[in-house]
């Protein structure tokens, strides 16, 4: 049996399994159709985890043992990559993703992933597909749900203006969520020049600007409500938070989704002054998971127009799509999602 595996540093090969994970318990084994490739996958691709690891934890597929949970073999699904206790007090407040079990044999980030052919997850954290929904969009529910979990976050009211900082797939689901959710105006900001046309065709963004644009700092004042924003979700991950604290209002809420600075600064007089909450969102729970599910099943058009490329699962195609990605420095993909055989 075929699989990928991280085989050196930044290098992924094709290897042979030893054997399909098993059902049992409370797992059950599904065969991967489609997994989506994450930005968190890189720190994969770049050690973490160690060599001979599988990632993918973004994934639709068909049931392939229902362990002694009532699926059918064959049966569409999609899945959670939770492994939570259940009995903490953060599971038993719907905080699932605070449990301290939850990255014990998590599939694609502490257990083999999704980008080998079967991946072993909890039967009670599966949601059967319907047939009229395409399955590459079960493998893009769980970003999204990253993203509803820290819109969430801001307590947004219907018609109220939310600032996006960053147009990757994390800030382009954050824009949909919020949308959903009854945003008003929806701006976002970003860095690819590609990306930023690309994020302006849709109809869930009012307007996407790049910063490398040369009348950037002009048009974003034009864009900014008086006062400033009450609500910004920084999706790129920035070390200096002045920059966001200035566009701010008084009590706004930013929320912090990217990970990509080990530190961050600000100034603290400003955010004394302003009396702003900063929150961090991690992850997301069973309740964001199931209501991103259901933004993605009733709005198919709008979340499929965010996969820009379905590619094999072969370890060569794999490849070069994480140097697009994450080393080209000329990436204008939004979603690239790895198609297994059925």
């Amino acid at each position: 049996m075929r699989t990928v595996v991280i085989d050196e540093l930044r290098h992924f090969k094709d290897a042979e399994s030893t054997e399909m994970p098993k059902a049992g318990g409370k797992w059950v084994t599904i065969k991967t159709k489609y997994c989506a490739i994450c930005g968190s996958d890189n720190m994969f691709w770049n050690g973490f985890g160690g060599m001979g690891f599988t990632p993918g934890h973004e994934f639709s597929g068909y049931i392939e043992d229902p362990g002694e949970y009532g699926f059918t073999k064959g049966q569409r699904v999609l899945a959670a990559e939770f492994n939570s206790c259940g009995e903490c007090e953060f599971c038993k407040s719907g905080r699932e993703q605070l449990c301290a079990q939850m990255m014990v044999d998590n599939p694609g980030v502490s257990a083999p992933g999704a980008y080998g052919p079967y991946v072993r997850v909890r039967g009670d954290y599966v949601i059967p597909m319907p047939d009229d929904m395409p399955m590459q969009l079960g493998a893009i529910v769980e970003p999204v749900a990253v993203s509803l979990h820290g819109v969430r976050y801001l307590g947004l009211k219907p018609g109220e203006d939310v600032l996006v900082s960053g147009n990757g797939p994390i800030g382009i689901y954050a824009a949909a969520t919020a949308k959903l959710l009854g945003a008003g105006k929806v701006i976002m900001t970003g860095r690819s020049l590609s990306r930023t046309e690309f994020c302006n065709t849709f109809d869930f963004v009012d307007e996407c600007i790049s910063v490398k644009e040369p009348d950037y700092e002009e048009k974003l004042k034009a864009l900014t409500p008086e006062g400033g924003f009450r609500h910004i979700i920084d999706c790129v991950g920035v070390d200096d938070y002045d920059g966001l604290i200035a566009l701010a209002s008084s009590g706004a809420t930013i929320v912090m989704l990217g990970m990509h600075s080990p530190r961050a600064s600000f100034s603290t007089q400003a955010l004394y002054f302003k009396e702003l909450s900063i929150k961090s969102g991690l992850y997301f729970s069973w309740a964001d998971y199931k209501k991103a599910f259901e933004m993605v099943r009733d709005n198919q058009g709008m979340f499929l127009s965010t996969i820009t490329s379905i590619i094999p699962d072969d370890a060569e195609s794999i490849q070069a799509a994480f140097v697009k990605l994450f080393a080209s420095g000329t990436n204008d993909e939004c979603k690239i999602v790895i198609e297994h055989e059925d």
